[in-house]
């Protein structure tokens, strides 16, 4: 896999990153802003501090093209798209906004587990999680333990868009 490719995924996340901001932002203004730099510091920051304690490592930058430290420039990118597309998904579906916010971190803990861990971790090798034996769940079946990372990735991707998508409608009703 050639850089480009790490190239064209930050480059594709950005574009649907502004495109769930823009969406956004016709309902709820300039409070997408905080929302996105609250997403971008701890996408960056945790990310970053995270990579380097050992458990898992984003590839060399021949895959992932540019980094910010440890982190691949498209990581936090793709967390403001999954967060907020998640939301925008479930208030789309006609959900009302606390089940929306709700629904957005099952949503994302899905994305994670369906898409993202199988795809970009297992597939291509973005980033590798250090192996432990008998797979992360080890007392169930290998049959059935198809997880790609430790269950506290799954945790983060569950809990997470539901905090940054409080943060916007506690911003939403404390300034009207």
């Amino acid at each position: 896999m050639s850089r480009m490719f790490g190239y064209i995924l930050a480059a594709i996340l950005v574009v649907l990153a502004a495109s769930t901001t823009y969406l956004l932002w016709t309902m709820a203004g300039w409070r997408v802003g905080v929302q996105i730099v609250a997403i971008l510091l701890v996408g960056a920051i945790g990310e970053h501090y995270v990579s380097g304690q050992g458990y898992y490592h984003y590839t060399d930058s021949k895959t992932n093209g540019f980094f910010v430290g440890r982190v691949p420039l498209w990581i936090p990118f793709m967390w403001v798209f999954a967060v907020q597309g998640t939301l925008v998904f479930s208030l789309m579906m006609g959900l009302p906004a606390a089940a929306a916010i709700l629904s957005s971190g099952l949503l994302g803990a899905v994305l994670d587990l369906v898409a993202i861990e199988r795809i970009l971790s297992r597939e291509r090798a973005l980033w590798t999680w250090t192996p432990v034996d008998n797979g992360y769940l080890g007392f169930l079946p290998a049959q059935v333990d198809r997880f790609t990372a430790p269950p506290g990735n799954y945790l983060v991707w569950l809990i997470f868009p539901v905090i940054a998508n409080w943060l916007l409608y506690g911003m939403i009703m404390l300034f009207p």
